[in-house]
C-alpha cells in the first residue's frame, strides 16, 4: 500500500511512527513544502509539490497539514482517487465540504476523519454504559476540556503554532473539536442552542481561548461544552446524568465512576497515548482492505463540523 502524508509536522510523524509498527509494508510518501527545517525520513520518498507526490499514484493520503488546507489538500487527493485520513477537524469551514463530499461517494472512497479519542477504553465504556440503558435516558451532560496551549508542543513557541492563528483554523472551538465530537457520537444529533467564545487571558494569540456553547439532543436532553486554553491545570471530564444515575469519566485520570440509586461502579485504565492512536489507525487500514464505510467519514464529520461552527455564528448574532 502507497501512503502519502501531506505533511510531516507533530501528527504526521507519529502516524508515520505508528505506521512503521504496522506489521504491514508501506511505501511512504511525503508532500513537503519548502518552508519545513526538519528533515525527511529516509524511508519516506520526498515531493515539493502535491502534483508531484500524486503522480505516484498513492492508494491513501493523510491530510495532516494545517487546518486551513485540509478541504483543499483531500479535493485534491480524493480527485485523484485516494482514500483519506484526514486529521481533525475536517476543515476550518463548512463551506466547500459538499463538493469533497460528492468526489468521495462518485470514487467510492473510504475515508475517516480523525477523532482519537473516540478509540480510548473512557468512551469505549461510556458508550457500552449508555447503550445498556445503565443509568437510563440521557437528561442533561457537561464536557469540560481546559489545558495551558503553552505547554502543548514543547518543542515549539505556542504564538507560533496555528493554535494561535485563526486564519490557520486555530482557536478552541475547532482545535478541541473532540468534545462536539464525542458527544455527537455518543448522543447523536445535537444542535447549538448557543455559544461564546473568547480570547480573555494573557496569552499572546489571536484566537479564541475560550468557549462555553449549550446543546440540546434530538432526545431533548440539555448540556453544555467548557473549552480553553488557559487552564494550568490540564483537565479532560465528562458528566452524564439520566433518570436513574450518573456516569462521571475523567480522561486525564483514566477513570470513570457510575453511580446509580442501586450501585456505586468505578472503573480504571492503563493505557498509553500511543495505543489509542495505534487502535485507530488499525481501525482505518482494515476498513481500507475491507471497502467497508468507517465510523466517522466525512459525512458524519461533516455534521459535526456544522454544529461546531454554530457557536461562532451564535457569537454573532
Amino acid at each position: 500500500m502507497k501512503i502519502l502524508f501531506t505533511g510531516l509536522g507533530s501528527i504526521g510523524k507519529r502516524h508515520l511512527r505508528l505506521l512503521r509498527e504496522h506489521g504491514e509494508r508501506f511505501d511512504f510518501h511525503a508532500y513537503r513544502s519548502g518552508e519545513t527545517e526538519t528533515e525527511t525520513p529516509e524511508d519516506v520518498i520526498e515531493h515539493r509539490s502535491l502534483d508531484s507526490a500524486l503522480e505516484s499514484h498513492p492508494d491513501v493520503a493523510f491530510i495532516t497539514n494545517p487546518t486551513v488546507e485540509h478541504l483543499s489538500t483531500a479535493i485534491r487527493c480524493a480527485s485523484s482517487g485516494c482514500d483519506l485520513f484526514i486529521e481533525k477537524p475536517l476543515s476550518d469551514t463548512i463551506s466547500g465540504v459538499d463538493e469533497l463530499e460528492e468526489l468521495v461517494n462518485e470514487n467510492n472512497l473510504i475515508t475517516y476523519v480523525g477523532c482519537n479519542l473516540r478509540f480510548t477504553p473512557i468512551l469505549k465504556t461510556v458508550r457500552d454504559i449508555l447503550s445498556n440503558n445503565h443509568i437510563g435516558a440521557v437528561l442533561s451532560f457537561r464536557a469540560h476540556a481546559g489545558s495551558y496551549l503553552p505547554e502543548w508542543r514543547p518543542n515549539q513557541d505556542y504564538r507560533e503554532s496555528y493554535s494561535a492563528a485563526p486564519e490557520l483554523g486555530g482557536g478552541v472551538v475547532l482545535d478541541l473539536i473532540h468534545e462536539f465530537d464525542y458527544l455527537y457520537w455518543l448522543l447523536g444529533e445535537m444542535r447549538t442552542v448557543t455559544g461564546h467564545t473568547g480570547q480573555i487571558s494573557s496569552l499572546e494569540i489571536r484566537s479564541e481561548d475560550i468557549a462555553e456553547v449549550v446543546l440540546e439532543t434530538e432526545t431533548q436532553a440539555i448540556g453544555s461544552i467548557h473549552l480553553d486554553y488557559f487552564r494550568r491545570t490540564p483537565k479532560r471530564t465528562l458528566d452524564i446524568t439520566g433518570e436513574y444515575g450518573v456516569i462521571r469519566a475523567d480522561f486525564n485520570n483514566k477513570t470513570i465512576q457510575v453511580d446509580t440509586t442501586q450501585t456505586t461502579d468505578n472503573y480504571s485504565f492503563d493505557y498509553e497515548r500511543d495505543d489509542v492512536y495505534r487502535d485507530q489507525l488499525e481501525y482505518f487500514i482494515s476498513h481500507v482492505r475491507s471497502r467497508e464505510e468507517c465510523q466517522n467519514n466525512v459525512t458524519e464529520a461533516k455534521r459535526v463540523l456544522e454544529i461546531a461552527t454554530e457557536v461562532k455564528e451564535h457569537d454573532n448574532e
